[in-house]
């Protein structure tokens, strides 16, 4: 998905026309990935007709992924698309919640880290690869958690592989939310073959789940796996009462934070801290890429026992080099910014910015998923009008991720709008009005209706 073969210097070009009659725009408007896995044949016959859709889609501006930033991203940026078309736009596709990408504070900080200790660690966390630092991170992070213990991991979704792998043997039984991140369900499925999916933030499907998984497996050790906020429908789990079952159960219940923590909740401490249970959860898996202005990751388990199988098998933190000295730097110097006064300041005109969006959303007719906080996912409807309503969005200035099958379920296709306490009202209307011209304008012209969502 970040193949881009344009030159990055070539001239920026206009798409051509895309005749939506033709038979060939068939394949382009209606095929997904999903018709090409697994194939048959040699590696490269298999993978073929995948090479040449995604290229004819990229060459008519249909292709949503590749995008290159020729700027810092911000509140705008200079973007290049996978077609070769370059535009200066508002943007909404960067995962910077805070705003914290381009701080001053956290670019002295990662400067004054280089100048101290260089800018890579040579050596994965068993062999070396830990350091005054590192431990000062875990130890704060600890603090900041309600947690008796961290330990650090080279990025998010190394954590969130980690957590899993690095616990869970085949005779074990994984219980995931359907929506888990991939990080979690390729775990899953690479530990045991004893993997099953509730529905989306069901809890009482979880109960009859795990009622007879337990009488088929009374001897294995059982995981619920789930997300403090789901990352393409913006929604969050009632974790009380998921915990609640898991006890009853005797199951550990895994928590994925990366689009929570720092955002939400009191402090920033997200789903988990908003909910009372940061000293509860069995184990929480994390990210430092969305709020803290920096790559990394984290796990945190109850259990010392748990850590110690993850810190011992748990591939990614033992096989993998660690977190460089400026991303553990800038990842603690974000950290206080995040549990402190500014971070309270930032989460308040993120959530006033939030909620500005969705009023006027509403106002507008466009059909939100989630509850209000920092995605806000925006209804398009099928893969086709998805694909001709993010090429006209972005032709019209707007940078913003869309999502279609098999990322979210077929038919309901979504821009995923990522907030940032850095807009404008001004550039909050301009986007909405842009993404209704989009869908509107794309309906139109493949003569269809405005779309209804399918009932959850």
């Amino acid at each position: 998905m970040r193949k881009n073969s344009n030159d990055p210097g070539s001239p920026a070009g206009d798409w051509p026309d895309l005749d939506l009659e033709a038979e060939a725009s068939r394949p382009l408007l209606e095929r997904n990935m999903g018709r090409f896995f697994p194939g048959t044949g040699s590696f490269e016959e298999r993978n073929q007709g995948l090479h040449d859709w995604v290229r004819d889609r990229a060459g008519k501006g249909l292709w949503p992924y590749g995008l290159v930033a020729e700027s810092t991203p911000g509140p705008t940026a200079s973007v290049r698309h996978s077609g070769g078309t370059r535009i200066e736009g508002i943007n909404l596709t960067a995962v910077d919640y805070l705003g914290l990408t381009a701080s001053e504070r956290l670019r002295d900080v990662g400067i004054a880290a280089i100048r101290d200790a260089g800018v890579h660690t040579p050596s994965s966390g068993p062999l070396m690869g830990n350091s005054p630092a590192s431990y000062a991170l875990e130890a704060e992070l600890g603090r900041f958690l309600e947690r008796d213990s961290v330990f650090l991991c080279p990025t998010g979704w190394a954590a969130g592989f980690a957590a899993i792998s690095g616990v869970v043997r085949k005779r074990d039984v994984v219980v995931m939310d359907e929506l888990a991140h991939q990080c979690l369900q390729q775990a899953a499925y690479g530990s045991t073959p004893h993997v099953h999916l509730f529905r989306h933030l069901d809890n009482a499907h979880l109960d009859e789940r795990l009622a007879s998984l337990r009488a088929e497996h009374p001897d294995a050790g059982f995981l619920v796996v789930t997300e403090g906020l789901f990352s393409m429908d913006g929604d969050a789990p009632d974790l009380v009462q998921l915990t609640e079952i898991c006890r009853a159960h005797d199951a550990l219940v895994l928590v994925d934070v990366a689009h929570d923590l720092g955002a939400v909740g009191p402090r920033g401490t997200g789903t988990i801290g908003a909910q009372g249970l940061l000293g509860e959860i069995d184990i929480i898996a994390g990210s430092f890429s969305k709020c803290f202005g920096t790559n990394g990751g984290f796990i945190s388990s109850r259990s010392p026992a748990v850590e110690w199988a993850q810190l011992c098998f748990g591939g990614p933190y033992t096989y993998s080099t660690a977190m460089s000295p400026v991303q553990v730097r800038v990842a603690h110097e974000a950290l206080r910014m995040v549990a402190g006064e500014e971070g309270d300041d930032l989460r308040r005109r993120l959530m006033d910015n939030v909620t500005y969006l969705r009023s006027r959303a509403t106002e507008m007719g466009l059909r939100l998923f989630g509850q209000p906080g920092p995605i806000v996912p925006v209804f398009i409807g099928s893969e086709r009008h998805s694909r001709l309503a993010g090429r006209l969005a972005f032709e019209s200035g707007l940078i913003v991720t869309s999502l279609e099958f098999p990322v979210v379920q077929r038919g309901q296709a979504r821009y995923r709008l990522s907030m940032s306490p850095n807009f404008t009202r001004e550039q909050i209307d301009s986007a909405l009005d842009l993404i209704a011209e989009s869908i509107s304008r794309a309906a139109a012209m493949l003569e269809q209706p405005e779309p209804t969502p399918v009932a959850d």
